[in-house]
């Protein structure tokens, strides 16, 4: 483990914003009515629950590498990946991430300027890079202060939507006791992709937490409103029959104004954590980059592609990159346990998480519901079979021999 660092600790309360940003986002309330539409009513509860563990699991796995030693490394993934990650591999990680949080910050800015658009009569154009300059001069803000804007803004979003659902709440429940065999294991793929991006680079946003209960409050910030507004997204379907959630709320009388607020003032915490997140992911591929210069190059292109509607073609891309990324979690986190309890430290290789990604980018791309499921098994069985792989210099427990 890394030498105890100087900064004070946080706690759960300094790192919120993030986690609750991503969890009470409109995405989860749109990924709920589309898994509705895809069942054709109520959705499994034994699927939402099951998605909603898997998510806690990616979360707490990685995000325990952002945890103060002796617990976890206290430091970022771009910091982290030196001591776990073959060199060879850690620039195409950290450009794939940066790329990654372009595109999410092109996705949240375009989708809340389209609403703030609707609510203010500005050109929807000018409403996206209005809403970008925003989010770019609250990228500058002291942790603290960003941080409490991103809760604000997310707990308004959150009472905004509260009140549209009650005028939207459905006639029957939900969720359902019934089991939806392929299908609910869609479900469950899908919640795990929605968290994928944001788990492989918890590190980030765990950094320097005091413990495992910090890291539990913020796991827990994220994905319980995320399950509630998936459960929440599947009413809306029940009510309306429409999975275009945004434009349901968008377009309902009485509740118009309010549900564009929503929207827009819901996208505000995770488009800080694409800014953030992003410069940190370009800086380990360019350390000579500024952290201000590093924000930009993440934050003007999002705003680009934020202004032309990225946001409508972009959850295919986002789709590919949650079955992507998400195998390497896997022997991250075993890695991680492995050294807490006094292993020998060891590289992880590159085989036990890179085929499993292609295969799973591979079934995304013919339609395979399960993909990322199948990808997070596959790398879960190559990390077994490299613990089986005793290194040399070790004992049968695997403790490194006195000489």
């Amino acid at each position: 483990m890394s030498a105890s660092p100087t900064t004070a600790p946080r706690r759960w309360t300094d790192a919120a914003g993030a986690w609750l940003g991503l969890g009470a986002a409109p995405a989860a309330l749109i990924m709920g009515a589309g898994m509705a539409d895809r069942n054709g009513g109520a959705l499994p509860l034994v699927a939402v629950l099951c998605g909603a563990v898997l998510m806690a699991l990616l979360l707490f796995g990685q995000g325990a590498l952002g945890v103060r030693p002796p617990y976890g490394e206290g430091a970022t993934l771009t910091e982290v990946a030196p001591r776990y990650l073959h060199p060879s591999s850690r620039p195409l990680i950290g450009l794939v991430l940066g790329i990654a949080m372009i595109g999410w910050n092109g996705f949240n800015v375009g989708l809340g300027g389209a609403s703030l658009a609707a609510v203010t009569g500005l050109p929807g154009p000018v409403a996206a890079l209005l809403l970008a300059a925003t989010v770019i001069a609250a990228s500058f803000a002291s942790p603290r202060l960003g941080n409490r804007i991103a809760v604000l803004t997310t707990l308004s979003a959150l009472a905004l939507v509260a009140l549209c659902l009650i005028r939207l709440r459905p006639d029957s429940s939900p969720v359902t006791a019934g089991v939806g065999g392929l299908g609910m294991a869609a479900d469950v793929a899908a919640m795990c992709g929605y968290a994928a991006v944001f788990a492989l680079r918890a590190p980030d946003f765990s950094r320097d937490l005091a413990g495992r209960r910090d890291l539990l409050w913020c796991v827990g910030l994220l994905v319980v409103p995320a399950a509630l507004l998936v459960v929440a997204g599947a009413g809306v379907w029940l009510r309306t029959g429409s999975a275009d959630v945004v434009a349901v709320l968008g377009g309902t009388a009485g509740i118009a104004a309010y549900g564009n607020l929503f929207v827009t003032a819901g996208i505000f915490a995770p488009s800080l954590t694409t800014t953030f997140s992003g410069a940190l992911a370009l800086r380990g591929v360019w350390p000579r980059l500024s952290t201000a210069v590093a924000t930009l190059l993440v934050a003007v292109p999002g705003a680009a592609l934020a202004a032309m509607r990225f946001d409508r073609l972009m959850l295919p891309w986002l789709t590919v990159l949650a079955a992507a990324l998400p195998p390497l979690v896997v022997p991250m986190a075993v890695e991680a346990f492995r050294r807490r309890r006094g292993r020998v430290p060891r590289t992880v290789p590159v085989w036990t998480w890179l085929p499993a990604g292609a295969v799973a980018v591979t079934l995304t791309v013919v339609g395979t519901p399960v993909a990322a499921l199948v990808g997070l098994l596959l790398a879960a069985l190559a990390t077994a079979g490299h613990l089986r792989r005793r290194p040399p210099g070790t004992g049968t427990t695997g403790r490194r021999l006195s000489p």
